[in-house]
């Protein structure tokens, strides 16, 4: 009974403007992902070849991954050139935006049509599951012939989820065989596992989205009004609460701009110098040279070490705000997966901190030996999932089954008439 439901309901809206109309547009958007992906990812690696440090060079860069292609998250700070003198780390300014047009517009990369879009069109399909049968009076019809609510309610949300997501996960293999095929995408095992978590996640954060739709149409008795309501819970959950979560974790941990740690290194520096001139006037012959680096590596050490807990504190509490929302905590989520979100960000500065330690003296020259050479690795799934990503999981699922569960409920009670 629940696939006989179930494959009426598909076979109702498979030949629909709406299916039409939303499948085309969800097309092309992946279409254009795929593109503007590709493109920002072989501008990045064309970067990353010029830039390379040769052997004994005290640079670092980051190699680029594929997996930016499908969320690119903070890739550009992670792939920034990072140039290490007396002063300690710093970033060239000329490379923070590879492809300038980006810090202009949004890019529509696979996480933003998974995130926005793929949600939106769960809602636009489950909206009127209940409300639109309801008003044509076939649902009182229905239900008087013996079939029974929860049979109904299931075979109506197996139904909508179906349409979403199969049209998807065809999309989605598309443009994951697309990008294997390309040039300069190295494939592993961990691109294709990565992926399939992915694909995963999508179909959780349909069955959110479509039971959020059914809900709704479980409670109003109108198809206008449900919409509006679906929409509204829509904003909120994907706009709203994500963006006003950074506000607020600003609020409630101030972080100094890094403009003010520019301005406090530079005044160490001068301090140096100043201190310098002062020693050789008094020792023309000393070791005021050493000293004065040793001096300026200790204050910068002593404002990064102020600096970085309050950053990380702020990492901290803007995640867990963002996981109010279930689409902010599929944006984290899926950001460590690609290996271009806050933890990776965090383990990359952690390891470039680490190297810089070890051979602060030797880039200087306060000790001979030759300069290792900066190496890398991004995150396992598995790392990710043991630091923080099984709790993004937790809370899709809860969201998931809160809304599901509701709908499914609220329909057993549900007035007909």
């Amino acid at each position: 009974m629940i696939w006989s439901i179930a494959k009426k309901e598909i076979l109702e809206n498979i030949f629909s403007y709406r299916f039409s109309i939303l499948t085309v547009l969800l097309a092309l958007l992946m279409a254009v992902a795929v593109i503007v992906g590709y493109g920002d990812f072989l501008l990045r690696l064309e970067n990353y070849e010029v830039l390379r440090p040769m052997p004994n060079s005290p640079n670092i860069i980051i190699e680029p991954t594929p997996m930016s292609m499908f969320a690119k998250g903070l890739e550009a700070n992670l792939t920034r050139l990072y140039e290490v003198s007396i002063l300690g780390i710093e970033i060239r300014q000329n490379q923070q935006s590879v492809n300038r047009i980006f810090s202009l517009f949004a890019v529509p990369d696979i996480l933003f049509i998974i995130k926005v879009v793929l949600a939106l069109i769960a809602v636009l399909f489950s909206f009127d599951a209940i409300t639109h049968e309801k008003e044509q009076g076939t649902l009182k019809l229905t239900l008087s012939n013996g079939i029974r609510r929860s049979s109904l309610v299931v075979g109506k949300f197996a139904g909508r989820f179906v349409l979403v997501f199969v049209p998807f996960t065809v999309l989605f293999l598309l443009a994951l065989l697309t990008m294997s095929l390309l040039p300069s995408v190295a494939v592993t095992s961990s691109f294709w596992w990565k992926n399939l978590v992915i694909l995963l996640a999508s179909c959780v954060y349909t069955l959110l989205f479509t039971g959020v739709g059914l809900f709704v149409s479980s409670i109003i008795h109108r198809s206008s009004t449900s919409m509006v309501v679906s929409l509204s819970i829509w904003l909120l959950f994907v706009f709203i609460i994500p963006n006003f979560s950074t506000v607020i974790a600003k609020r409630l941990t101030p972080v100094p701009t890094s403009d003010r740690i520019e301005m406090e290194t530079r005044l160490n520096t001068i301090q140096a110098i100043y201190n310098r001139i002062q020693r050789e006037k008094e020792e023309p012959r000393g070791m005021e040279g050493v000293r004065m680096i040793r001096q300026l590596r200790e204050s910068t050490t002593r404002i990064t070490e102020l600096y970085r807990p309050k950053m990380n504190a702020l990492m901290r509490t803007t995640k867990s705000l963002v996981r109010i929302s279930p689409s902010g905590a599929l944006n984290v989520l899926l950001t460590d997966i690609a290996n271009t979100g806050l933890y990776e960000e965090v383990r990359a500065k952690d390891a470039v901190t680490q190297y810089v330690e070890r051979n602060f003296n030797r880039i200087n020259e306060l000790e001979p030996g030759p300069i290792e050479l900066f190496r890398y690795t991004r995150a396992s799934l598995g790392e990710v999932f043991s630091a923080t990503g099984y709790v993004d999981v937790v809370v899709i699922l809860f969201f998931a089954t809160l809304f599901i569960a509701a709908a499914y409920v609220r329909f057993l009670i549900y007035d007909p008439r």
